[in-house]
């Protein structure tokens, strides 16, 4: 009896180990999901400003700064 209460108490600890993983697994995977939420959420403030305001940034320098002639 002695061998299979080893065995029992190896399995025990094994599948410990493994929620552990899981656990850790899970917590990375739901920051991964929450940076690329973050990043649709600046791509689309982004894409939302480039709508307002189509001028492109070096356009927008040629209309203030005009050359001197």
């Amino acid at each position: 009896m002695g061998e299979i209460e080893e065995v029992q108490e190896q399995m025990k600890a094994d599948m410990e180990a493994m929620k552990e993983q899981m656990a850790t697994m899970m917590e990375a995977m739901m920051s991964m999901k929450k940076i690329m939420e973050l990043n649709a959420v600046a791509v689309a403030a982004t894409s939302a400003i480039a709508k307002v305001d189509p001028t492109p940034s070096s356009g927008l320098n040629q209309i203030i700064i005009q050359p001197q002639i």
